[in-house]
């Protein structure tokens, strides 16, 4: 069976055979939308296996629900939810429902906040955008391990949990025989060593999973763990290469500093210390990011002016300070300008976000959209071209996206691309109404 078929398969019977449920926590409607287009069209899955929500509270309820009932889950998560930290709820889930698989759903981001992810221990990362066969592949994968490797480390596992040492090393052996120097074979016989108390021949086993992926987290945690209490000095040395790989961890500072003091070398727990407060002020600064957020957002509809006023006092506090996670905020703004008439203001807005994400298809997209409320057609369509080239499947997000992006064209007499962009509208949603009515218009011009 060719692997894309695979994927569809496997997913397919997660979905109807095992009666499994994809928990959603997104306030991404475009891609809300694409992921059903996927699972009910592509796949042609017939099951209600979809719930979405916005608040990681409903979200954790849907997960304990179906968990208590023995039915398996899917969870995918932004890792930015109304701009803020998605890392509590994803924390929460890993903690409290280990059986639960993760996949969480982000843009393009920086390699500590993805070794922050692993050290949570998502099952999965998928970044946005992405083709529906990317999609139905990197949720396959989360579900169910795609390999004879991955199978026996599931199934070792599973006889750890149940004390079955003996299996555990047995099953080790034979993923080495498969990949000679296999880390996550050494982490699994370390584990089954210090289940049976021999704490020296686990240490010997986690270091040989360290020296086979230096940049593998659970072998250093575990050799930290191992010598917190038989050697600090090794202890400390875990600690600080964990920490040069997940510098965004604040408890391991923290941890790291009160190992200096311990030392009296205050200066360097000084750092430490200092780091942290760091971390802890940009998680607090996330905080702040969500308050702001959901007022402008309350307010959004019915006054676009007060929305536009507190997106402003967001970006104007994080001054210089300005990262690729703000591009929500920039993208809202932007809605709340364009609301007021302001497109001149919004397409100035999407500049400065440029500025800082040069590559941001939404920001782009949303640019476009501002040049076509003005009436600069060309510019729109400018927009909508680096659009495609970053992001070609961006038209298949949503039928209103390639409408919108068909108008731009047919506005500067570029028949073709309209009638591209309007036939993938159509093929999402065959009575899209106002695409059926340009495309009617472009028939009548004999276009």
């Amino acid at each position: 069976m060719p692997p894309a078929l695979k994927f569809d398969q496997d997913l397919r019977d997660f979905l109807e055979s095992q009666a499994g449920t994809l928990v959603m926590l997104s306030d991404d409607p475009l891609f809300v939308r694409a992921l059903r287009g996927t699972v009910f069209k592509t796949l042609g899955v017939k099951t209600d296996c979809l719930l979405v929500h916005v608040d990681p509270v409903h979200a954790l309820a849907t997960v304990r629900d179906r968990l208590s009932r023995k039915l398996p889950v899917l969870v995918l998560a932004d890792r930015l939810l109304r701009g803020k930290s998605n890392l509590d709820f994803l924390r929460t889930v890993k903690t409290t429902f280990p059986e639960a698989r993760v996949m969480v759903m982000t843009q393009e981001t920086s390699k500590a906040d993805l070794s922050q992810l692993y050290e949570i221990g998502v099952d999965s990362i998928l970044t946005k955008p992405v083709s529906v066969d990317t999609l139905v592949e990197k949720m396959a994968g989360a579900i169910k391990p795609q390999g004879k490797i991955s199978q026996l480390v599931q199934e070792a596992r599973v006889s750890l949990d149940l004390g079955d040492t003996a299996k555990v090393k047995q099953i080790a052996q034979e993923i080495l025989r498969l990949k000679d120097k296999s880390p996550v074979a050494f982490m699994l016989l370390g584990d089954a060593f210090l289940a049976e108390n021999r704490r020296d021949e686990a240490i010997r086993s986690y270091e040989a999973a360290h020296v086979g992926a230096r940049l593998y987290l659970e072998p250093l945690k575990k050799l930290a763990e191992a010598h917190k209490d038989n050697d600090e000095d090794a202890y400390l040395r875990y600690l600080r290469k964990l920490d040069v790989i997940s510098p965004l961890n604040t408890d391991r500072k923290c941890e790291i500093g009160k190992v200096y003091v311990r030392k009296n070398e205050m200066e360097r727990a000084d750092q430490y210390f200092s780091a942290a407060i760091a971390n802890a002020q940009r998680e607090a600064m996330n905080h702040v990011d969500r308050v702001v957020q959901d007022i402008a957002e309350m307010v959004g509809e019915a006054s676009p002016e007060l929305a536009e006023k507190y997106y402003v006092q967001l970006l104007d506090m994080k001054g210089a300070n300005l990262t690729v996670d703000d591009m929500v905020t920039f993208n809202r703004l932007g809605i709340a300008l364009r609301r007021q008439g302001k497109w001149r203001e919004a397409v100035e807005n999407y500049k400065k976000a440029l500025t800082v994400s040069p590559s941001d298809e939404r920001i782009l997209y949303n640019m476009g959209l501002a040049y076509a409320d003005g009436q600069l057609h060309r510019m729109a369509v400018g927009a909508f071209e680096q659009v495609q080239r970053i992001a070609p499947d961006f038209h298949k997000t949503a039928p209103i996206v390639a409408y919108n992006m068909a108008n731009a064209f047919a506005m500067t007499k570029d028949v073709n691309s309209a009638r591209h962009y309007l036939g993938a509208a159509l093929a999402q949603d065959p009575n899209h109404a106002a695409s059926k009515r340009l495309l009617a218009r472009l028939e009548q011009l004999g276009a």
